[in-house]
């Protein structure tokens, strides 16, 4: 190993720091705009909405109970807005399932939002380290460009998916499955997979993470000719889902086609399939690589490689063996590769997949979840496991949020505390955009009333959640 220094070039200096511009980062600046402080938002990428955006991926998830409540706040404010703008499906009001986001018109609509509620946004602008002192971020270096920047801040927002500023700022963090957290499973009757009777054999094993994938769009696919062969292989009752709750999914539900093994170039027997924005496109959601670590630069490096590599095949496969599909052609495959898990905050309270699954509620609340146990095989073989949560939607508290390892970090999104099962619940769209307004609320907060990130007033900041529309009463 050798040491390199390097010239800083550059200083800045803002109220708020959020490192991230996927949906959780984005929602995490505007609230903390909105909430006063002077935020700067650091995204590597050109465009908002992380996976949402640039990885083309479409369903949104959770942004309303079981019951169809919408979780409001900045989750109905953007979804209202690319409704509107689109003009071609349903609204929110209607239901998550009949929503179907553009990730064209939804990275306008984060980029717009953000824009005019007063945040700095700096595009190719890459997170590097941090400088810590006495449990305290100083500082982090960032490079574009220009070269390298330091840039100070008062409160730190880790949006970045992976926890990148979590390891950097000297938190505590776990990456993949805890030891025996399948047991738990079982126990839940949630061990049972997709179209088979098979049980997960993870047993005691810990560190396992969900495989990566690639999201791709097909476009003149006849719909009706493969929604109507796929209502003849469907299963439907391993994973709770109805065949009347599956006529509903058009858009956040999936077609699940179930195919020989030896007919699917991939380690599965399972096609997803979501129905896009526009009559004739479809949302391929196939590929697939296991035993990818998304922090680790070889192993991402031949995850991409593999899945892109996957797709041609998987269009092949498409056309020859599924109706609908045969004169269909590929458009758009996803700029980045899609990672389902990685690090997560060991924070002041890890919300586990039991308190998710039994639906239930806590008096620190600062964020609502409702969407499925939705694991898929870290083994690869079947896709997925779990099933619909057993209530009309549990609550996350503020402690997934802070550490007091780190007294002005806060994280959102895909790596806030919780465990291998609930994370696998919380990493959708809807649920990081609450996070992030929850995270950005409570930083502008510890700014203005000069406390650190735990110490936040947490009624207070459930009041000011209330008052801009988040459903928490």
């Amino acid at each position: 190993m050798e040491d390199y220094t390097v010239k800083i070039s550059r200083t800045q200096k803002c109220g708020v720091l959020v490192a991230g511009g996927g949906v959780g980062g984005v929602s995490a600046a505007i609230s903390a705009s909105r909430t006063g402080a002077d935020v700067m938002l650091i995204e590597s990428g050109g465009c908002l909405g992380g996976q949402a955006g640039f990885g083309i991926v479409t369903p949104v998830g959770s942004i309303e109970t079981i019951s169809r409540k919408s979780f409001g706040g900045l989750c109905r404010e953007i979804y209202d807005n690319v409704s509107r703008l689109t003009k071609k499906y349903a609204s929110p009001k209607e239901g998550f399932e009949d929503l179907k986001a553009s990730p064209h018109i939804l990275k306008y609509v984060l980029l717009k939002t953000a824009v005019e509620a007063g945040v700095n946004v700096r595009f190719h602008t890459q997170f590097i380290d941090a400088e810590c002192e006495n449990g305290k971020i100083k500082s982090v270096i960032v490079s574009d460009k220009n070269g390298f920047m330091k840039i100070s801040a008062d409160m730190f927002i880790d949006a970045t998916g992976d926890g990148d500023l979590i390891v950097k700022s000297g938190a505590d963090y776990v990456k993949g499955s805890e030891k025996g957290v399948y047991h738990q499973l079982a126990e839940e009757g949630m061990d049972k997979r997709h179209f088979t009777d098979e049980k997960m054999d993870g047993g005691e094993k810990s560190g396992l993470m969900q495989p990566v994938s690639i999201f791709f769009t097909m476009e003149n696919v006849d719909m009706k000719k493969a929604f109507e062969y796929n209502n003849k292989v469907y299963k439907f009752g391993d994973f709770g889902i109805t065949k009347e709750k599956f006529k509903k999914w058009e858009f956040a539900g999936t077609c699940g086609f179930e195919i020989t093994d030896e007919k699917i170039p991939l380690p599965q027997g399972r096609i997803l399939v979501s129905f896009g924005t526009s009559n004739h496109t479809a949302v391929i959601n196939m590929s697939r690589v296991t035993g990818i670590d998304g922090t680790d630069a070889d192993s991402l490096n031949d995850g991409e490689i593999k899945a892109q590599l996957q797709v041609i095949a998987i269009v092949d496969f498409l056309k020859t063996f599924i109706p609908g599909f045969e004169n269909s052609c590929l458009v758009q495959s996803a700029s980045s590769l899609g990672v389902r898990e990685t690090r997560r905050l060991k924070g002041n309270y890890v919300l586990s997949g039991l308190e998710a699954i039994k639906a239930e509620q806590n008096d620190e609340r600062i964020a609502r979840g409702s969407y499925i146990i939705d694991i898929h095989d870290p083994n690869g073989r079947k896709s997925a496991f779990g099933g619909d949560i057993k209530g009309d939607f549990y609550d996350i508290p503020y402690g997934t949020l802070v550490t007091d390892k780190v007294e002005n970090l806060l994280v959102c999104g895909r790596c806030i505390s919780v465990d291998h099962v609930a994370n696998s619940s919380t990493r959708v769209q809807g649920t990081c955009i609450m996070t992030g307004q929850a995270a950005g609320t409570a930083a502008a907060m510890a700014v203005t009333e000069k406390v650190s990130a735990p110490r936040v007033d947490v009624k207070k900041l459930q009041k000011i959640l209330i008052d801009n529309g988040v459903y928490l009463d």
